[in-house]
């Protein structure tokens, strides 16, 4: 049921912390769940309340506008995804161990997070900043790509990848965790565990040097896209 106030209770600094951020939580679960079922062009400030069980001035007491909402639907993800990932990938004995890392943290976390990944994909292809450009664009893709190119240049430094570019081979492999968000669009059954296992497999046969291999590229391409 919608609240009547459209402010929230006053309360200690402490609690009041607390309540805000569960709040704001809430309000982020509503709009991934109203995005999900109805579409980026559906979605609306007034239906995300509705399905918070919120007024509506809450929700703009808490983000700045719809636009700041759907943008921290995206932020809210990738800093969930990286938490989740990131311990351990840096725990991998090696490069091989990182690249798996890395790929099984994101498949598990596609097939964990369903709907706030069709979410997410909504919002990355449909919301724009002011001058028409769109918020989520070629540059922060970037930003997501080359730590992983990076890491596949320290494995052929290490000699455990073969002689690729790793900038490329990082979009290759980006590309395809990525479009699982259309594919769950549309069949919100796909077996995502599946089509991990499938990557796994085939990025390893690619990309790791079999034993006894020596390197031909002493100088893999730079890592940073330049």
């Amino acid at each position: 049921m919608r609240s009547d106030s459209s402010s929230e209770t006053p309360a200690s600094d402490g609690r009041k912390s607390f309540i805000a951020t569960a709040r704001r939580a809430q309000i982020l679960q509503a709009a991934v769940q109203v995005l999900t079922t109805k579409g980026y062009a559906g979605t609306s400030l007034a239906r995300i309340a509705d399905q918070a069980g919120v007024a509506k001035g809450v929700v703009s007491y808490h983000f700045d506008g719809k636009d700041d909402l759907l943008e921290q639907v995206v932020i809210d993800a990738f800093t969930r995804g990286a938490e989740e990932m990131i311990p351990h990938i840096v725990a991998a004995e090696d490069a091989k161990g990182a690249l798996r890392a890395y790929l099984q943290g994101n498949i598990d976390f596609l097939d964990a997070n369903r709907g706030q990944i069709v979410a997410v994909g909504e919002v990355i292809i449909n919301l724009r900043r002011p001058d028409g450009g769109l918020r989520f664009d070629e540059a922060g893709k970037l930003e997501v790509v080359r730590p992983l190119a990076e890491l596949l240049a320290d494995g052929q430094a290490a000699g455990e990848f073969t002689d690729f570019d790793p900038m490329a081979i990082a979009y290759l492999i980006r590309d395809a965790i990525d479009g699982v968000s259309a594919r769950l669009r549309y069949d919100a059954d796909y077996d995502v565990l599946g089509f991990g296992a499938q990557l796994i497999n085939f990025a390893e046969r690619a990309i790791h040097r079999p034993s006894g291999e020596e390197s031909t590229d002493s100088d893999p391409t730079d890592a940073n896209g330049k």
